[in-house]
């Protein structure tokens, strides 16, 4: 997603202990307008998704409005500059929204 060989290596520099994997990930980094390129429907039970520039411009706020309609988000978390989605089938629905 985005420029992910930089993202790869920032992660292996900052948090030498996490691997980077391309099938069945736990956490996925995005930007928001890569979730076009995301199949939610494939992302498993336990997957989170982290995406950046939530509120960056309207475009990407109808966006992360969007997303949260979709029947498989159960949780979403506002943290301005970037959301958390998560999938869980066993969660209720729910939104939330931190100020920081």
């Amino acid at each position: 997603m985005g420029d992910y060989k930089t993202s790869k290596e920032l992660i292996k520099q900052h948090c030498s202990n996490i691997s980077t994997v391309e099938n069945n990930p736990d956490i996925i980094l995005a930007n928001i307008n890569d979730l076009k390129s995301i199949n939610l429907n494939t992302l498993s039970n336990d997957c989170m998704l982290l995406l950046d520039g939530i509120h960056k411009n309207k475009k990407n706020l109808e966006i992360w409005k969007n997303l949260k309609t979709e029947n498989n988000v159960k949780v979403t978390i506002d943290m301005f500059y970037c959301g958390a989605v998560f999938f869980r089938r066993e969660q209720v629905k729910e939104h939330f929204k931190i100020r920081i």
